[in-house]
């Protein structure tokens, strides 16, 4: 059993949303409110729109819904997707604690190629993605700022792990992302 789910033909980032701050990320501070952010689109009032999903990791906050800068009820499919993929106790704690370990002095996360490989060894494994040959690095002033590492899974469907310096995004390669676009094919 795996969190697949959480991310086919959708994406989830993890997060505080100070992006821009300048400051160092210090995710073990409640205050700071580290959550996943999962973006999807569902039917709300009969249309597809863009939902938003945001699941607190270090604090009690409750979760929260929203299209369209509003707050929503979770549409049924949503709600079931999320229970059944956190409904396993061993694989939802196993998930959290890595996530939790990821986060410690992120600040490191891309200090080295090595050490980004060892998060995405990490996080890759919550999802059942195979490892494929494409990466997608970029430096800025001689710093790793951006490593994007590709996946297939067993039906040879394309995912991504993205990291950056403020957060981690994990998906299906759908195309609609930026980072999704270089990799063709």
């Amino acid at each position: 059993m795996s969190l697949k789910n959480l991310i086919k033909n959708q994406t989830i980032i993890i997060d505080d949303h100070k992006r821009g701050t300048g400051e160092i990320k210090n995710f073990d501070n409640p205050e700071n409110d580290v959550h996943i952010d999962k973006e999807t689109n569902f039917l709300v009032d009969g249309k597809r729109q863009k939902v938003k999903i945001r699941i607190p990791i270090n604090s009690d906050n409750p979760i929260k819904i929203e299209s369209k800068r509003q707050r929503i009820p979770i549409p049924r499919i949503l709600d079931k997707e999320i229970r059944s993929a956190f409904e396993n106790q061993k694989i939802r704690d196993a998930f959290i604690s890595d996530v939790l370990k990821t986060l410690e002095n992120y600040e490191t996360a891309l200090n080295s190629e090595e050490q980004a490989i060892v998060i995405l060894k990490r996080l890759s494994k919550h999802f059942d993605l195979k490892w494929d040959i494409r990466t997608i690095k970029e430096y800025s002033e001689n710093a790793l700022s951006l490593y994007t590492q590709f996946y297939k899974d067993d039906q040879n469907k394309k995912f991504f792990i993205k990291l950056e310096e403020d957060k981690i995004t994990i998906g299906e390669n759908n195309g609609y992302a930026k980072a999704q676009k270089k990799y063709n094919t």
